[in-house]
């Protein structure tokens, strides 16, 4: 009974450090990309909006295809040939880089590539989270997802920080350090158990019927439903925000670099590792649709303070109050998913809401860089807070979102 009892915490501490190593990429990455589009290209708001809105299309677009595959592999195999091909573009544009070649084309190009193969890894690794979970935790899926979004954010503040000098450093050297940590997410993933599908029916269906049910799972689910709902719409107001504003607002307002774009989303993603990590800790919750909706206030109440022009560290403290809301929502939208999904479907329902949830992330970034151009970077953060009201009361009225509660087994 011991060794076994060993052998799942040893598999839930690989994991953890897969997802460590996955988001420093990920951290490295997202300092990288709109430091070289808007600070080193010098491209404008709108031109930034839309390099944002591209990098998040495929994997938006290819999860729910991602979501079937993984229903249907082995998924440690999977992930990490997935994982093993990811190493590849950042090394070919560090090459690219040294050698002179770097243009807007090139970078949309390579975030193609790259947010592709995001696309497949994503739902997989989801998906894998719940095999962990039932053998190291019990089956305690709100502490396996909240652990699980503390890594992933403190990955990416780690990521940040490392990313940050890339205006000292240079970023081909930066490009090569996210290929490493990548191939120490693989081999992390390499020491996990084997998990085979389980569903043997699902390797007989099509893709395409596959993505149809998993998708309409998600859309006909009573708790799943209503938490979409929210979270979709809150991607178009709030995620063009973070992702398009904020580059823009460092440059233009406060005239700063990547050390700056580093800092802010350092403060964001902490705040979300900080209080995923403090929900880790915690009974689970009980009311999470209250809390929820409660969190998503907070980000519209940020907006507000950063139109009154506070100093840069008074941004990144306001980023920092954010994201820790952020993380309340965030772990309990997703915790509902995992709590209400099907083992046969998991991936799939996973991709489906990943999909629904940041699918506002690409029409909220094009959105935001023309309402920049049309009113100027402080006036435009009103712009969401204002509509977050209208959709915050409409959630409210017309969706039982306010009244979902954890099922009695999860706050066992």
């Amino acid at each position: 009974m011991t060794p076994q009892v060993r052998d799942h915490q040893a598999d839930h501490r690989w994991y953890m450090a897969s997802i460590w190593g996955y988001f420093l990429a990920a951290g490295v990455q997202g300092v990288l990309f709109p430091w070289i589009i808007a600070f080193v290209l010098n491209e404008g708001s709108d031109r930034v909006g839309i390099a944002q809105m591209i990098a998040m299309l495929p994997m938006l677009m290819l999860g729910l295809f991602g979501g079937a595959a993984a229903d249907r592999s082995e998924l440690r195999g999977h992930l990490m040939r997935l994982q093993a091909i990811a190493i590849l573009p950042p090394l070919a544009l560090a090459l690219l880089i040294y050698n002179g070649v770097l243009n807007y084309e090139l970078m949309i190009f390579y975030a193609l590539i790259l947010s592709s193969i995001g696309g497949y890894i994503m739902p997989a690794r989801d998906s894998m989270l719940s095999r962990v979970a039932v053998n190291s935790m019990g089956g305690n899926i709100q502490r396996a997802v909240a652990l699980a979004m503390s890594g992933q954010f403190l990955g990416q503040v780690g990521g940040f920080l490392l990313g940050s000098p890339a205006e000292y450093v240079g970023a081909w050297p930066l490009f090569i350090l996210q290929s490493m940590l990548l191939a120490f997410a693989m081999f992390a993933t390499s020491r996990l158990a084997p998990a085979p599908p389980m569903s043997r029916a699902s390797a007989r269906r099509t893709p395409f019927r596959d993505v149809k049910e998993g998708l309409l799972a998600v859309l006909r689910h009573d708790r799943i439903r209503p938490v979409l709902t929210l979270m979709f719409f809150s991607g178009v107001l709030f995620m063009g925000v973070f992702l398009v504003l904020f580059p823009i607002l460092i440059r233009d307002v406060y005239h700063g670099s990547s050390r700056e774009i580093g800092f802010v989303f350092m403060s964001f993603f902490g705040g979300i590792g900080i209080s995923s990590l403090v929900l880790s800790r915690l009974r689970p919750i009980r009311r999470q649709g209250r809390v929820i909706m409660l969190a998503m206030c907070v980000g519209s109440v940020v907006m507000v303070l950063v139109h009154f022009h506070p100093p840069i560290l008074g941004v990144d403290a306001l980023a920092l109050v954010w994201g820790l809301a952020a993380g309340v929502s965030m772990s309990q939208a997703r915790a509902i998913v995992q709590e209400s999904a099907s083992d046969e479907m998991r991936a799939r329902m996973l991709a489906g809401f990943n999909l629904g949830t940041m699918g506002g992330g690409p029409i909220g970034s094009l959105l935001t860089g023309y309402v920049i151009e049309w009113i100027g970077p402080l006036n435009a953060v009103l712009v969401p807070s204002g509509l977050m009201v209208i959709l915050w009361i409409a959630v409210y009225a017309f969706t039982p979102l306010w009244k979902i509660e954890a099922p009695a087994s999860a706050r066992a």
